[in-house]
């Protein structure tokens, strides 16, 4: 018997995205239709994109103007770098001059003091030799001015290339722009209404919705069970993927099947439930965000297990019960625990294992068929259908087959549906004697089946039918209790 959680679920898209225009401007083109398959990438609005191809175009010339303003501070740097070499070489050149020039001048000074020569001419060897010093020093504070030079053009470099990066990011974002004026799906999916049409002026942001795509493909059932059973859904969800079946209401369709996708990481304190999610393919499109299903969450497996239609469960003050029969034969209430509940029968975890009780406009009927022990839901459910089928109004009995005498007892009850006749054998007409006394008894005979009407039991005498097990006349046994006319039956 599969343990199973059942509630009420809300069909989700696995995504929902509005779409919505980044600039404003005059929709002049849509490319689908509303409640159309769309896939991601697939062109679906176009805006006027004069304004921004122009706004590209002046960005684009801005860069180029800068483009040439990086090649002329470079030529300017190759200038001057070249201005430096030429000092450099002056620099060596006029150093060898002042070197030669040094040495004349202390030789010259030498054959002065000798006596060699004049002082004039010792005088003019020193004046050259100072002279040439004097443009070594010149042309080292040219190579100075030059180098300089250099390192203003390279700057000048680099800030024309943070103008020209300025513009390249002008560029791309006029681009960018310009791609706003095409609007794509964003994802795939199914698109809802369309909101405006071609004309419309729209304006950029969340205000101007166009149109909603939902994704469908796989899709998502939200619903919620109770906070107690969050311990077994975590115990259950160890040992891989739960499994989640949806069916519509008032359909008899196959289940739809999806596996527990997510578990809240919070129990709502307004409800104390705890909501899950199960996500399914949804192939065949047969869900659709917004609807109602019901779902049942499958915890695991439960061999052997006890199961009764869940009529047959009542409240009472003491909690929930059921009627069971006794060894003497005779029906009892006695206390059950049911753990769940699993296409209208309850799973029976304390208490008997067999019980049946169905009340319908204030009868209750109780029938007998053969003892049954715990059983598979799918075996028992026809049964319990069968067992269980409405009393009508009005009718008629089939003729009897045999001279079978076991009844059922009815307190001006009508017919018995046609469908109880078919499931447990042939009921025989209202015998023509009423020996209660009470003028408003009628027998009724059932091939393989017994049943009693149990409303006034006690206050009514039997009526009397030669051969059955029920004495002539009298009260029913154990104050009130019922009596199966067979041994062999059991009473549900």
């Amino acid at each position: 018997m599969p343990i199973q959680l059942q509630a009420i679920g809300n069909v989700q898209a696995e995504n929902t995205v509005s779409v919505t225009p980044q600039i404003g401007g005059e929709i002049t083109g849509v490319y689908f239709k509303k409640g159309q398959e769309v896939h991601k990438g697939q062109l679906l609005f176009t805006l006027d994109d004069r304004s921004a191809a122009a706004a590209l175009q002046q960005a684009q010339g801005t860069l180029a103007r800068d483009l040439a303003a990086v090649q002329q501070a470079r030529a300017t740097l190759a200038k001057d770098l070249a201005a430096v070499r030429q000092a450099q070489a002056n620099l060596a050149r006029d150093e060898a001059t002042a070197q030669y020039a040094q040495a004349s001048s202390s030789r010259y000074n030498d054959l002065y003091r000798q006596g060699a020569i004049s002082q004039d001419q010792a005088q003019q060897y020193s004046a050259t030799s100072r002279s040439n010093a004097a443009t070594v020093q010149a042309d080292k504070d040219a190579i100075a001015n030059a180098q300089a030079a250099t390192k203003g053009d390279e700057a000048a470099i680099q800030n024309a290339e943070g103008v020209v990066v300025s513009d390249q990011g002008a560029v791309k974002n006029a681009q960018v722009q310009l791609s706003y004026t095409k609007i794509y799906a964003p994802i795939d999916g199914r698109a809802g209404d369309i909101l405006v049409n071609q004309g419309n002026v729209v304006q950029s942001g969340n205000s101007s919705v166009l149109v909603k795509i939902d994704q469908i493909h796989p899709i998502q059932v939200s619903f919620a069970v109770p906070e107690s059973n969050l311990p077994e859904i975590q115990k259950y969800m160890q040992n891989g993927k739960l499994s989640v079946d949806i069916t519509f209401p008032n359909t008899n369709n196959q289940p739809i099947r999806g596996t527990l996708s997510f578990v809240n990481n919070t129990v709502d304190n307004t409800t104390g439930t705890i909501q899950l999610m199960g996500t399914f393919t949804n192939a065949n499109g047969q869900l659709w965000p917004g609807q109602y299903v019901n779902t049942t969450l499958t915890l695991t497996t439960q061999p052997n297990a006890t199961v009764v239609p869940s009529q047959a469960v009542q409240n009472g003050p003491n909690g929930q019960f059921v009627f069971v029969a006794k060894p003497d034969m005779t029906v009892a209430n006695v206390p059950v625990t049911v753990s769940s509940t699993i296409n209208g029968l309850d799973v029976v975890q304390k208490g008997c294992n067999l019980a049946i009780r169905w009340s319908q406009t204030g009868r209750q009927i109780w029938l007998t068929a053969a003892k049954f022990a715990s059983k598979q839901a799918q075996t028992v459910a026809p049964t319990v259908a069968q067992i269980i089928a409405p009393i009508p109004m009005a009718g008629t009995l089939p003729t009897p087959a045999d001279g079978s005498d076991r009844k059922i007892l009815a307190e001006t009850m009508p017919p018995i549906q046609e469908a109880i006749h078919e499931s447990f054998g042939v009921v025989h007409p209202p015998s023509d004697h009423d020996d209660a006394g009470d003028g408003g008894d009628y027998d009724f005979w059932v091939d393989e089946l017994s049943a009693v009407a149990h409303q006034r039991f006690a206050q009514r005498r039997l009526s009397h039918h030669s051969g059955n097990s029920i004495p002539t006349g009298s009260q029913p046994r154990n104050n009130g209790s019922i009596r199966c006319p067979s041994p062999g039956e059991t009473v549900f």
